[in-house]
């Protein structure tokens, strides 16, 4: 996982939330469920508006897809999503998350069809729970990935796949069981209630430039999290996982 212009890349998120969305809570899988994503952005970015709130919505779910099962992400992202791209996602059900992703908008830009976020995420406060009960932690700057929004103009020479002729047909959709003895953590991932996507016309995509804005996702990343290898990653392994923090600025 790769774990979507503007000013400098050192802004973190308040201790303290302010509200910006009505706060709701759906039923996450257990894959997914002690974990949260503490947000925050450049300058002139906002969290909360409506580009804010589908390119949080799009990530989160694409994580979903990955642990969960695309039966378990937010509302209308299954319709939303770029088939060929869903395709390609194996879900490890067997495996769940725990502790804090911190993840930074780093820029939007324009595109002819609708329009680009940059996402920078930390994940040295996240883990992946092994089925043997262990914590497994990816210790590294930081990484990048975009997030694509396309108003596509589908026609008899390019149509459109029906989500639900073509998701049946998947594997990945879940529900899963939830894995032996998972623990509850005290805070717990937050979720949005409401359909986000289908009313937008967005087909959405997912992937990775590599090149500028992945080193600016590196300094993000070595900003809140100074300690980190100077090259590369180290991988962490722990019986006891990281702490949750709360979901900011949450749904």
């Amino acid at each position: 996982m790769s774990i979507l212009v503007l000013a400098s890349c050192s802004q973190k998120a308040p201790e303290k939330p302010t509200a910006m969305v009505t706060p709701s809570q759906n039923q996450s899988p257990a894959q997914i469920r002690n974990a949260t994503f503490t947000w925050s952005a450049e300058p002139g970015i906002d969290l909360g508006d409506y580009r804010g709130l589908l390119i949080r919505a799009a990530y989160e779910s694409m994580i979903i897809a990955h642990y969960g099962g695309m039966d378990a992400t937010y509302p209308g992202f299954t319709e939303a999503l770029d088939p060929k791209y869903g395709s390609q996602i194996n879900t490890r059900w067997d495996q769940s998350l725990a502790g804090t992703m911190r993840s930074h908008i780093l820029q939007i830009t324009e595109t002819d069809l609708g329009f680009k976020a940059t996402v920078c995420s930390q994940p040295s406060q996240f883990a992946i729970r092994e089925a043997d009960g262990t914590y497994r932690i990816t210790n590294v700057s930081g990484s990048e990935e975009y997030v694509q929004f396309d108003h596509i103009a589908y026609s008899s020479d390019n149509p459109r796949l029906d989500p639900e002729d073509f998701w049946s047909t998947v594997h990945n959709t879940g529900p899963f069981p939830e894995p032996p003895g998972l623990p509850v953590s005290e805070n717990q991932w937050s979720a949005p209630t409401e359909d986000l996507f289908s009313d937008t016309g967005y087909t959405i995509t997912f992937g990775a430039d590599l090149g500028e804005t992945m080193h600016r996702c590196q300094d993000w990343g070595r900003s809140i999290e100074p300690d980190v290898p100077a090259e590369g990653s180290e991988t962490i392994r722990s019986p006891i996982p990281p702490r949750t923090l709360p979901a900011y600025p949450g749904w």
